[in-house]
């Protein structure tokens, strides 16, 4: 699976986060995140299988609209992209800024769990007073959680947006009662070098001051954890839950027509099995006990336990004009 490369620059952030570097990831990265920011419920009762089609939308933004450099694997729009009027060019820059952010979570800050928050909001019924909010939220194994604001650009990031995201208060207070741990912004953008194509680049921005009318997320992380592996469940189902003779212990969907294969290790699908059946309670600490217990799968799996395996590399690579 080619290897895909996006420079990042962090503002504000606590210590240990780089201040600027690259950020390597393959294309089934982008597909998971993809997956996993998606605003489609996963519940299958009530929406039938809209998350996995929302999903296979998605994630057929890569190969149509993205493209690799020969020499070094940046990122660069296809010429594809470049054609689209502008509300599909909002759209798909929204779309790669969202999964960008989820990316740069798990790579940088080990975030294995990070949602659309208006997901949980749908699944649960949550009407949240005002419309400001970030459009991500997540949780990680030691149970703190951390919010995020996605915006994408199919160019330049525009210079007044780089100082609002650095002026701009916390909107989320708490989760749960709960201090965040982290909150901040990230912009994707292909800003152009010398005249030409320009690869992709996150900036991120971390204030660190609430704002007066901050808000209280109502969430708990057994519930947290339900809404975030529906959509899974949906899409193994969808797929026909199958067995890898290479993976013995966990469940995977083909979808051949869209060149990848999806799966998850089978502790986790059983288990939030049973939780859609009413056994949510615990739910959130038996998961990361099966996560840490999963050494075999830690190679290929993402910190979730998710295995998806897509490679597009024969579209990425291919030089529509768009770069030299």
């Amino acid at each position: 699976m080619s290897s895909l490369v996006a420079a990042f620059r962090t503002s504000a952030f606590p210590p240990g986060i780089p201040p600027a570097g690259d950020l390597h990831f393959s294309s089934g990265c982008l597909a998971h995140a993809l997956f996993t920011t998606g605003r489609a419920p996963g519940d299958t009762a009530r929406h039938g299988r809209a998350s996995v089609w929302e999903w296979l939308h998605r994630i057929s933004l890569i190969p149509a609209y993205l493209r690799s450099r020969p020499l070094n694997n940046r990122v660069v729009r296809s010429s594809l992209a470049n054609t689209l009027d502008r509300s599909e060019k909002v759209a798909v820059s929204y779309a790669i800024g969202q999964a960008m952010t989820q990316v740069f979570s798990e790579r940088e800050l080990q975030v294995p769990f990070l949602m659309h928050l208006d997901r949980y909001a749908t699944r649960y019924g949550i009407v949240f007073a005002g419309k400001k909010r970030p459009d991500l939220f997540g949780l990680r194994s030691s149970g703190d959680w951390i919010v995020a604001e996605a915006k994408g650009r199919s160019g330049s990031m525009e210079s007044e947006l780089r100082q609002k995201l650095i002026d701009q208060k916390r909107s989320v207070r708490s989760i749960a009662g709960i201090p965040l741990s982290l909150a901040f912004g990230c912009v994707a953008s292909f800003p152009k070098n010398n005249g030409g194509a320009g690869s992709l680049r996150l900036d991120l921005f971390d204030p660190v001051a609430d704002e007066a009318g901050a808000v209280d997320i109502p969430a708990d992380t057994d519930s947290f954890i339900l809404a975030y592996y529906e959509p899974f469940i949906a899409a193994i189902d969808a797929g026909g839950r199958e067995a890898a003779l290479e993976f013995p212990d966990a469940y995977f969907a083909n979808f051949p027509q869209f060149g990848m294969r999806f799966g998850i290790i089978r502790p986790i699908y059983d288990r939030i099995r049973r939780a859609q059946n009413g056994e949510t309670a615990g739910l959130f600490r038996e998961i990361t006990q099966i996560l840490q217990n999963s050494g075999e799968y830690s190679e290929v799996a993402f910190l979730d336990g998710s295995i998806i395996e897509a490679d597009w590399s024969e579209s990425l690579a291919v030089n529509d004009g768009e770069y030299q």
